[in-house]
């Protein structure tokens, strides 16, 4: 595979080929990500062959400071992996970003394996995390983390032939999130994102994208709590010192709100809502919206107390008092403050993406809510990712219809199966959406579960 940034041997796999850590950009402390040159090598270095079988740089994370972990971590992590069924054909286009709360994650530990070895080419890029890629410092640029996925989503165009995809058919999924990045970057002023045909978003939505106020309130935060005069310092700490500062703080926390876009002007601006939709109309793309039941249910075995006191505003900030009141009627049991957490986190801003989406006619948005694996976190795609033979025999029977009307949407645009004779149903006036549990596929209408228009779109105030 002969690319912009270097000629590489993949490896076999299940009949298709996979590259990995190949690398698309360069990253510098809390600079946007840079271009990667293979001319910078010397004129040879374009041809020269390089074996891309084995993972490349993971983005910095609390792993990396594991002394006994083996795999690489840094914070020049700028690579990607493909699986291709072949390089010389041209097979729709799917570039997953992974979820991880925008401190966890990387392509070493593929989300969505269910996406390898059909008619697909898949890739996964990674980004920088935590501080080195969504923090707001002084003296850094805004949204490093998702420059790096602009440049990936760039690299994927430019080489597209090289590795058997069709630049005309590319889709951007991502779970958690990688969803919030994606409905980030479709809000973006970014002309890139006109190349996307289609967006699959499970558990996240534009929730995450917040204010400079709050973003800098958070570095702030981070500095006290460590000491630090300036955020200006940061950019003198080595990779594992900035990790463990970041670490100092968030312990005891449950910070997965803490990172996320930023309203900079420049890459997002503050009508980003206004961008969305415009370009929805520009370009038509295609969108699934997806959540599940009750996703933070692990959360029963905490106390009421911790819940209320410290998860709760670790999680919305000054929001926690109109989504209580919102979302919450007294008297209420644990179970109830638990599933309304689920609801704020995950189906609130799912049905508000999809219901913001539907403003534009003609609009092509299909909602999905999901009972399998109920209570767990993103349970759709461990249902995805586990084989059939592993699942529980009542768990089976809508597996493979599943995986089949996701993969005629991401093929064609029309989540549609001939052989079940199931419509995904469009999320239109009726409110619509695909019901998923073990036994059944259904049409069911969410209209009775809209919320008021008051609420604030930035899940995460402080």
């Amino acid at each position: 595979m002969k690319t912009t940034t270097g000629t590489y041997h993949g490896v076999m796999d299940h009949n298709h080929v996979d590259f990995l850590g190949i690398p698309y950009g360069y990253g510098r402390r809390f600079k946007r990500a840079e271009e990667f040159s293979i001319a910078k090598f010397g004129p040879n270095e374009v041809n020269k062959m390089h074996y891309a079988v084995h993972h490349g740089v993971q983005p910095m994370q609390d792993e990396a400071l594991d002394q006994t972990n083996k795999v690489n971590f840094g914070e020049n992590c700028l690579n990607l992996d493909i699986c291709t069924p072949d390089v010389e054909g041209k097979y729709p286009i799917v570039i997953e970003f992974y979820g991880g709360g925008f401190l966890k994650g990387g392509n070493y530990k593929k989300q969505m394996s269910w996406l390898d070895h059909g008619s697909i080419v898949h890739v996964v890029p990674n980004y920088r995390l935590g501080l080195f890629g969504w923090g707001a410092v002084e003296g850094g640029d805004t949204n490093v983390g998702l420059s790096d996925q602009l440049m990936a989503i760039q690299w994927v165009i430019d080489n597209a032939n090289s590795f058997g995809g069709d630049v005309e058919n590319i889709s951007l999924v991502g779970l958690s999130a990688g969803a919030k990045s994606i409905s980030a970057l479709m809000s973006s002023n970014s002309p890139i994102l006109d190349r996307v045909q289609k967006v699959l978003l499970f558990s996240g939505g534009v929730q995450t994208i917040r204010d400079r106020t709050t973003a800098k309130k958070v570095i702030d935060r981070i500095c006290q709590d460590n000491h630090i005069k300036s955020s200006k310092d940061l950019f003198n700490l080595t990779d594992d010192g900035l990790q463990l500062v970041q670490e100092r703080s968030l312990n005891q926390h449950v910070p997965t709100n803490w990172f996320g876009p930023v309203i900079d002007n420049e890459l997002i601006s503050e009508n980003w809502e206004a961008k969305l939709l415009q370009r929805l109309e520009r370009t038509h793309f295609k969108t699934i919206v997806s959540a599940g039941g009750n996703e933070l249910e692990q959360m029963k075995e905490l106390s009421i107390n911790h819940l209320e006191d410290d998860v709760f505003p670790d999680l919305f900030g000054k929001n926690t008092a109109i989504l209580k009141k919102t979302l919450l009627s007294d008297p209420y049991s644990k179970n109830d403050f638990v599933k309304m957490l689920g609801t704020a986190m995950y189906e609130l801003p799912a049905r508000r993406l999809a219901e913001l989406l539907s403003q534009v006619s003609d609009a092509e948005i299909y909602g999905n809510y999901s009972k399998v694996f109920e209570g767990q976190h993103g349970g759709i795609i461990r249902y995805l990712n586990t084989p059939e033979s592993e699942l529980n025999i009542d768990f089976r029977k809508n597996h493979q219809h599943l995986i089949d009307l996701l993969s005629e949407f991401i093929a064609n645009g029309k989540p549609y199966v001939e052989n079940i004779k199931y419509e995904w149903p469009l999320y239109d006036d009726d409110r619509l959406v695909m019901e998923l549990d073990a036994d059944d596929l259904k049409s069911v209408s969410v209209i009775d579960r809209r919320f008021p228009k008051d609420l604030p779109w930035q899940s995460y105030k402080l």
